[in-house]
């Protein structure tokens, strides 16, 4: 509720319509690449995967770094839908053109810690 809250008084046309019962619309975040590829995997093996820098090779162009995989799944608001998907923190640094699709391997150069192979056989991802 106090997404909804918030997007109401930021947005006051948005507040109007919601006075004159017309509800806004939760929306789906938008996904990148990178997105995708966190998505398929296991929230248990996100942990795994440590020490995450953004790179252009992952669709964006900051070089943050991030603990694991699910802080950077975190980051992209995970399955969370919103009010204003535009408006996301990670838009600003997404590379728009980039739609390559990603590998678990293409995450192997930017990670501190990569699982070794037998656990990404064990979630099937190897």
């Amino acid at each position: 509720m106090s997404q909804l809250v918030n997007y109401l008084m930021k947005n006051p046309t948005a507040l109007v319509n919601w006075q004159n019962r017309i509800m806004p619309q939760l929306h789906n975040p938008i996904v990148t690449p990178l997105h995708q590829l966190i998505r398929s995997i296991p929230p248990m093996l996100r942990r795994e995967l440590k020490g995450i820098t953004l790179h252009p090779n992952l669709g964006f162009t900051s070089s943050a770094r991030f603990n694991n995989l699910e802080q950077l799944y975190t980051w992209f608001g995970g399955q969370r839908k919103s009010y204003e998907p535009n408006n996301q923190p990670y838009l600003q640094w997404r590379i728009a053109r980039f739609n390559k699709p990603l590998m678990i391997e293409d995450l192997r150069s930017h990670c501190l810690e990569f699982p070794p192979a037998e656990i990404l056989k064990r979630y099937g991802l190897s």
